[in-house]
């Protein structure tokens, strides 16, 4: 065949008369992006994604229907192009009214996938969901007890129930069974030879550790308190936060090869010149260790503690202080004041009050932890600020002076400012003061560093240290900083997020790349079109309660015994089935958040209008969400020129164009065959399956089989998570080369997941099945044929073997077992010799040379329907005549045929 030259991006291609523009550029491996074409259906163009700049034509043109010329030249990706399809995209998603990734993710400052998470406790397993949870956090059972859990504020349960799903508690739950069985441990990679110095063992020097130890590299902690741990271990109380699970995460950690030195300080016990000749980079994560002052008049009296010295002391100690009969005052709403305040009532305090100066609803500790607080008994003094404090003739602490305070006009922080009420002055007396409004960071050895720094490492304004925020990497090149110390005092997730992110970075400087810290992606969400509407969800999901946290009752938490005590099983299950499913099952496969991100596109460019419509679950295995849609009609050209189903069809025209059978019936009510052929032509995910279980989405791992549902032996892909299959995909292979596959490959890999299945020989003895190895089974097999006649042997094969293996059947008992008792099932529910049919099977190519189909008494399409796609699409293609014959007046042929006749 002649060759056609042509010039595409300044460099000389050789292709084949007929070829598209497309065709060319993807047999070069030249990516060309697109989202309505399918290489089974004729160019339709209609997304206008794939165009290219083709010179002497003054408009852009599509390259999927373009066909090539001698010398064409072409440009695939300039500034113009780019452009074009840039504002295209941009054009589909200002009407895309969906959620990539559901709000709980994208609130979690580490960005944990919660909704894949859930789904994978939803399945038992829990291995798997610790493996993802620690892709993005490596101290989940911690996590699990004492995150301050933005993403239950942004659930969208919350709109159907007020209360959003238990996601804390389920992190938990499936942390504790890892715990139970055999602990999930990452994979390493190869030793790098490069070494890093990590400044404090707590969450944000932890976690920093544990992504840079799986890169291979080789990471050392120096820690200056005598375990491991930081804030969680010396911060929180035990009842809360026990240190045996804090111990656990850590050894999680060293057993990946980290080392961790305590009781060792940075800048007197190992200064920076000694870290700077023996590693190649380091990371200082010290947090914010020191209280913040009242500021009030006699803070210095005895008795007035700092809130988090009262309980670093305890832990250092190791004894609890002795408030007995005593009335103690926590000032502040956060959780340190929650922690300080329970502990005091644990120590023996007679009264244990809470003074905060703003309403209950403005504040910043957990709602959780204000319940158990009140619960223990704890008392609250809400719109109430310390003035002074009142000390006696010996200096000590006799009373605390205060204020009353109404609420005025919100503040920076979005909260509504305090004001003191004129002459509502009162004296509070008080044994002890817990001073817990806020911490701040001690650096002591920035002039340990200067001397010897390639670059500047500092402080900034507010005595953090001061990094550059999207790499977190200091003045000198070779020191990063996370956590606390850097954003002031956060959050625990808050300091995980940061030390990944330090570890990234750290990584890439270790490796010569560009320092850039993590990439954004592109997200779709409904927020970008309009605030979420409970009646919107309360329409579509029924209420379910959340299931409340087992607690130790009160008159037992008189010490320091963990509070909380975890989901039962049950309450697991129960509280899994609480997610909505917010997140989009096509995540990791749509066409069109890829294309999105590339082209760097911002779906708020075109506001306006947008379409909004309710999810079609009636059929019981597709799903159609036309929010999702993009109407590049590939599902309803497929349906009809491959399958020959003619079910789906484009619906009113304009902007109210939308996927749907005619007349709006439900799919379940017209000629849909239920291939799943619409689901894996779609590019956004706006038909999928309607899955009976949470399907994440998560990465799978895939199996390459066959389909055993009947003879023709079409080539599929099974994606599985640990052994838990999921879905199926058609492979092209010999028997299916477009990869089509019908519906019992595509929604009958269930079975797979039914745990009575018999996955092991078994034998019978003694009139119970017994497990035995393959290879006592096949002996057993052996022994019984041998000791019987061949004419008492009978073979007989039914439909769902391959041609092969009806062969392999048939050499088995002809010249293994030497019998001819041997009949199949395949043919009109009768028994045929093999000898009669073996080799009256057509191969599939010579359909193609036929004029005529006659279709005698079968409904190919449900029983061989791949074979039936094929035969649709020479009808198509090459005008074959169709002709069924049916002695059902019912047929499901007769739409496809040309002619049909009952007999």
């Amino acid at each position: 065949m002649e060759g056609i030259k042509v010039y595409i991006d300044n460099k000389e291609y050789t292709g084949n008369r007929g070829d598209t523009v497309l065709e060319l550029c993807r047999k070069n491996g030249i990516e060309i992006p697109t989202l309505c074409h399918d290489e089974r259906l004729k160019p339709y163009s209609s997304c206008f994604l794939c165009i290219v700049e083709i010179e002497k034509m003054r408009t852009l043109q599509p390259a999927c229907s373009t066909k090539i010329n001698n010398d064409m030249k072409i440009l695939t990706n300039s500034d113009r192009v780019r452009k074009s399809r840039k504002t295209a995209l941009e054009l589909l998603l200002s009407n895309h009214y969906a959620d990539c990734l559901g709000p709980c993710k994208l609130t979690c400052p580490a960005g944990v996938d919660v909704q894949g998470y859930i789904a994978l406790i939803e399945k038992g397993l829990y291995t798997e969901a610790i493996c993802l949870i620690k892709e993005k956090n490596p101290l989940p059972a911690i996590c699990g007890r004492v995150c301050v859990r933005p993403c239950e504020v942004a659930c969208r349960r919350n709109l159907v129930d007020e209360v959003g799903v238990g996601i804390d508690y389920l992190k938990r739950y499936t942390s504790d069974k890892d715990f139970e069985k055999n602990k999930f441990m990452p994979e390493k990679k190869a030793d790098s030879g490069k070494k890093i110095f990590i400044v404090g063992a707590g969450p944000a020097g932890l976690t920093s550790a544990y992504y840079l130890a799986l890169e291979g590299h080789h990471v050392d902690i120096i820690e200056g308190n005598p375990y491991a741990g930081g804030m969680l271990r010396y911060g929180i109380p035990e009842y809360r936060l026990p240190n045996e699970i804090i111990q656990k995460e850590v050894d999680s950690i060293t057993e990946l090869g980290v080392t961790i030195s305590c009781s060792k300080k940075f800048g007197k016990d190992i200064d920076y010149k000694y870290v700077k000749n023996n590693y190649d980079a380091m990371i200082t994560t010290v947090g914010c260790q020191k209280g913040t002052d009242m500021r009030v008049e006699g803070e210095d009296a005895e008795g007035v503690l700092s809130g988090i010295d009262f309980l670093r002391t305890m832990e250092l100690t190791g004894k609890r202080f002795d408030f007995k009969d005593k009335i103690v005052a926590t000032i502040g709403g956060g959780n340190t004041a929650m922690d300080c305040c329970r502990s005091a009532l644990r120590c023996g305090a007679e009264k244990s009050y809470i003074i905060y100066r703003r309403s209950e609803k403005e504040m910043p500790a957990n709602p959780i932890e204000i319940h158990e607080s009140k619960f223990e008994g704890v008392e609250y003094l809400f719109l109430t600020a310390p003035l002074k404090v009142n000390k006696d003739e010996n200096g000590r602490l006799k009373s605390l002076k205060c204020v009353k305070m109404e609420l005025g006009a919100p503040d920076e922080s979005g909260r509504r400012r305090p004001i003191p009420v004129q002459g509502s002055e009162l004296d509070i007396e008080l044994d002890y003061i817990l001073a817990a409004i806020g911490q701040k960071t001690d650096v002591d050895f920035v002039e340990n560093i200067k001397p010897h720094s390639e670059g500047e490492f500092k402080l900034n304004k507010w005595g953090d240290i001061d990094t550059n925020p999207k790499t977190l990497q200091t003045g000198a090149k070779n020191i990063f900083a996370a956590g606390d110390a850097v954003t002031g005092a956060a959050t625990l997730v808050e300091a995980i997020a940061q030390g990944r992110l330090a570890a990234r970075s750290c990584h890439q400087y270790l490796t010569g790349q560009k320092i850039v810290g993590e990439t954004s992606e592109f997200v779709s969400k409904k927020d970008n079109f309009e605030d979420q509407n409970s009646s919107d969800y309360k329409n579509e999901f029924y209420p379910q309660f959340r299931e409340e946290m087992p607690v130790l009752p009160a008159n037992l938490r008189k010490n320091f015994n963990e509070v909380e005590l975890g989901y039962t099983c049950e309450q697991a299950e129960n509280e899994v089935n609480r997610c909505l499913e917010c997140g989009c099952n096509g995540y990791f496969v749509c066409d069109l958040k890829k294309y999105s991100m590339e082209y760097q596109i911002d779906q708020k460019k075109y506001g306006g209008s947008f379409q909004k419509y309710k999810v079609d679950y009636s059929h019981p295995y597709i799903e159609i969400d036309n929010n999702k849609c993009i109407l590049c009609s590939r599902c309803v050209r497929v349906c009809k020129e491959i399958v020959g189903a003619n079910a789906l069809g484009l619906v009113n025209r304009g902007f109210d164009t939308f996927v749907a059978p005619a007349m709006g019936a439900s799919l379940k009510d017209t000629t849909c065959e239920s291939c799943g052929m619409c689901i894996d032509t779609c590019p956004t995910g706006a038909i999928s399956e309607n899955k009976q279980f949470k399907p994440g989405p998560f990465k799978t791992e895939t199996i390459e089989s066959v389909c055993n549902y009947c003879s023709i032996g079409c080539g599929i892909t099974i994606h599985h998570k640990g052994g838990y299959f999921i879905k199926a995909e058609g492979r092209k292979t010999a028997a299916n080369p477009d990869g089509n596959i019908c519906k019992y490959a595509k929604f009958g890999y269930k079975y797979l997941n039914d745990k009575s299945r018999i996955l092991k020989p078994m034998v019978k003895k003694n009139g119970e099945w017994n497990e035995v190895s393959f290879a006592e089974a096949y002996n057993t097999i052996i022994d019984r044929v041998k000791n019987v006649k061949p004419e008492e042997n009978s073979f007989m094969a039914g439909g769902r073997l391959t041609n092969e293996e009806l062969f392999l059947t048939s050499k088995l008992a002809r010249q293994g077992v030497k019998t001819n008792n041997l009949s199949s099932f395949l043919y009109h529910g009768k028994e045929c010799g093999f000898k009669h049919n073996w080799f009256a099977n057509v191969p599939f190519e010579d359909l193609d040379k036929a004029g005529t189909i006659y279709f005698i008494g079968s409904e190919i399409n449900k029983e061989n329907a791949v074979l039936g796609f094929r035969i649709n699409s020479l009808k198509q293609d090459k005008n074959i005549k169709l002709v069924n014959i049916h002695e059902k007046c019912c047929s499901t042929m007769y739409h496809k045929c040309d002619c049909s006749v009952k007999v």
